[in-house]
């Protein structure tokens, strides 16, 4: 389910002791920014519902945190919430600046590569464990490219223009299959 007004901060992955204190994995690179959070919201039948946060301890390292919501306090309570997601507010973000961006702020940019121009709209950004991967159709194909600091050349947020240079020969290969498909 999407929630286009907020963004994915991680997920409930079991319970911690008997007063209805969970543990969460925190899906970021700076968990400590989240330290003195104080509500969340709970994706509960594909609604977002706004929970008070009673306490939270951050464990940096593993990338997770000790949470409490207000109003589950015990663990049968706390069971049923075992594998929801968690978001917040988009507007609670830090602001990025020049090449530093959210994937969610991409998406609808117009790829622009430094050799070929123009290639279209950046559909969907998955985060796969290797790398980044950008998903935009050019020529009728679609087509999926590394989201890469050393591909992109500018972001540009007032043009929503995400202009790269991508690897030789990458957009090829995708139109490639035509050409064998139309020659045989």
């Amino acid at each position: 389910m999407t929630h286009p007004e907020h963004y994915f901060l991680g997920t409930i992955h079991r319970t911690h002791g008997v007063k209805g204190d969970v543990i969460i994995s925190l899906d970021t690179d700076s968990p400590a920014r989240y330290k003195s959070l104080k509500l969340i919201y709970v994706e509960v039948a594909g609604t977002l519902k706004e929970y008070d946060l009673k306490k939270i301890s951050i464990k940096e390292k593993e990338k997770s945190a000790t949470i409490h919501l207000a109003g589950i306090e015990d663990m049968t309570t706390a069971e049923q919430y075992l594998k929801f997601d968690l978001y917040l507010p988009l507007s609670d973000l830090p602001k990025l600046k020049g090449n530093k961006f959210y994937f969610h702020e991409i998406i609808n940019m117009v790829v622009v590569d430094s050799v070929l121009g123009e290639l279209g709209p950046i559909l969907n950004v998955y985060e796969l464990p290797q790398q980044a991967v950008g998903e935009f159709t050019y020529k009728d194909k679609l087509i999926l490219f590394p989201i890469r600091e050393e591909f992109i050349n500018n972001v540009d947020r007032v043009e929503m223009k995400f202009y790269v240079t991508l690897p030789e020969g990458l957009v090829e290969i995708y139109l490639t299959d035509d050409k064998k498909q139309k020659q045989e």
